[in-house]
């Protein structure tokens, strides 16, 4: 029993207790100074790129806190300041970092929605201006005669019961997308023939529309006799037939016209009016000679017969300055005549003609084809009768705007305001004549400017101020704030990587101090014991002595 006691428990030192009495009095000499640490032989920790570009950048954050022209930021990294007064700091640069944010956003929101101003144009006065276009669209634009022949020899092909194609033919003249769905029903209650199918609609319609002498009885310009039949020109719309006065665009059967004829008033004219008699029922339409007539447009006056119908408008204008064109369409919330080309009406921008070809391509896309009061395009077919279902079908898709939001107002705009409407009806005591007279009310033009109330000068001047306000921030300092941590940051990397091992190698070193605090010795590991020469006294691999080590050291 003794021989085995004697085995477990061997008579001879205890390491651990040797090396913890000798580790005792190793800290008690370094406390009294009378030995040093002998440094441990091995090599230089190699880091990798990444992990010194990481501590380059944490130096330079320091450095840029330190000699930053910011204010208030220096004193939050400085160190030796109690925390309540770096806490303190950082409130107050954090307070006026976010006033300055919360007010540039508001700038930001003002230049996006209104940059702009329009106000009235004083130097303004102009020695002439262009009549506006006239649209007069007849409640019933059909010739019966014309009807009654095309249906018996084109649709009925000369054979009994031809009239019953007559009710498509009348309608077809008055045709818009408020009665597509009606011509859509009467398609399919009448008889399909290879005719029917085939047919040109827009030539049929251009065949049985009424004449231009059966529209007008007389006309007068500015106090003076004019042949209506040159002045009006046939055209087949959204409205159905109509003849327009003084339109930038007419059109055939075959094609459409930009018209390069202009009537203007000049200021010395006798009378500023356009003066006709119809002879049908009409819708009459007033809009700008720069605008396409369509579907944009409402009729201003509906003409019955033996009536007398005045209305004096009065024009205004709204131009836009050159230097708008430094803001983008939808800051303006206008487009320039010559700043966006369209497809088919590429002369000069107009909101009217974006929105007409906004509708054919919708009609293109839900029915391959465009309904017949298009003028027609060598690439874009033209609906027959078997295309009408699909277009009742689509007609609200077709005519919505909520699709059509890239089209703007032009940057040059005209409207008009009727300021003064009167109707008389003829009757028998009072022989007068049934006219429709379209006058300017008085000669001064109303124009207005629009022009840029706050633009990108403007905007980099108020954030500049605000910044500098709340923060003292300069445009050099932003400069500043990316030399510290792009080009600095890299030069230290390459050309002061020995600092940085060595400061990386330093932190290390801290990191294992805080977390290696304890006193209780560990092996040491296989091999031959490092012999001490004189006051140097031996570490051991394992245990790192930190500058302030237990409590018993720090006293």
């Amino acid at each position: 029993m003794e021989q085995r006691k004697q085995k477990d428990h061997p008579t001879g030192p205890d390491p651990g207790r040797v090396r913890g009495r000798r580790l005792t009095k190793t800290m008690k000499a370094i406390k009294k100074g009378k030995a040093k640490v002998a440094p441990r032989r091995e090599s230089k920790a190699s880091f990798g790129t990444l992990r010194l570009f990481r501590r380059s950048f944490i130096f330079q954050t320091k450095e840029f806190f330190d000699n930053s022209t910011l204010h208030g930021v220096r004193y939050i990294a400085e160190e030796g300041r109690p925390f309540f007064e770096r806490f303190m700091w950082f409130c107050f640069v954090a307070f006026g970092f976010i006033a300055a944010v919360v007010i540039i956003f508001s700038l930001w929101e003002k230049f996006q929605t209104n940059p702009t101003i329009t106000g009235l144009d004083t130097d303004f006065h102009n020695q002439q201006v262009i009549f506006p276009t006239v649209l007069v669209c007849p409640t019933a634009p059909y010739d019966e005669d014309a009807v009654r022949r095309e249906a018996y020899e084109t649709l009925g092909g000369y054979e009994q019961g031809s009239e019953v194609y007559e009710p498509f033919l009348k309608l077809l003249t008055q045709l818009s997308y408020d009665n597509i769905r009606e011509v859509a029903a009467m398609l399919s209650d009448m008889p399909s023939t290879p005719a029917l199918r085939t047919s040109s609609l827009r030539e049929l319609v251009f065949r049985t529309a009424v004449r231009c002498n059966d529209t007008f009885a007389a006309c007068r310009y500015k106090d003076e006799d004019i042949d209506c039949c040159e002045m009006f020109k046939p055209m087949y719309t959204e409205h159905g037939f109509c003849y327009a006065f003084n339109a930038r665009y007419t059109n055939n059967k075959q094609v459409e016209i930009l018209n390069s004829e202009v009537y203007v008033l000049f200021e010395t004219d006798k009378k500023w009016a356009l003066t006709f008699e119809p002879l049908r029922e009409s819708n009459i339409f007033v809009h700008s000679y720069n605008e396409i007539s369509g579907w944009d447009f409402q009729p201003q006056v509906m003409w019955d017969i033996d009536s007398k119908v005045e209305f004096l408008i009065s024009m205004k204008q709204t131009y836009t300055t050159e230097d708008a064109q430094q803001l983008s369409i939808g800051q303006r919330k206008c487009i320039f005549p010559d700043e966006e080309k369209l497809q088919y009406y590429q002369d000069k921008y107009t909101f009217s003609g974006c929105m007409k070809e906004c509708r054919i391509s919708k009609s293109l896309k839900y029915c391959k084809c465009v309904p017949p009061f298009y003028a027609p395009v060598r690439t874009i077919p033209s609906c027959t009768t078997g295309n009408f279902q699909c277009l009742s079908e689509y007609t609200e898709n077709i005519t919505s705007i909520h699709s059509c939001q890239d089209c703007e107002l032009g940057c040059l705009n005209t409207v008009y305001d009727i300021e003064k409407y009167s109707k008389i009806m003829k009757t028998e005591e009072e022989q007068q004549e049934a006219q429709v007279t379209i006058e300017y009310l008085t000669w001064p033009i109303i124009r207005y400017k629009r022009e840029v109330l706050f633009g990108w000068v403007d905007l980099l001047v108020s954030f500049g101020g605000i910044a500098g306000l709340f923060l003292g921030f300069s445009l050099l300092s932003g400069v500043e704030f990316i030399y510290f941590f792009t080009m600095r940051a890299f030069c230290m990397l390459y050309k002061n990587r020995d600092e940085l091992e060595a400061i990386e190698r330093e932190q290390v070193i801290k990191s294992l101090s805080r977390h290696e605090l304890g006193l209780k010795p560990v092996a040491a590991p296989a091999g031959p014991p490092v012999v001490p020469t004189g006051d140097t006294l031996p570490v051991y691999d394992t245990v790192t002595l930190p500058p302030c080590v237990g409590v018993f050291l720090c006293a």
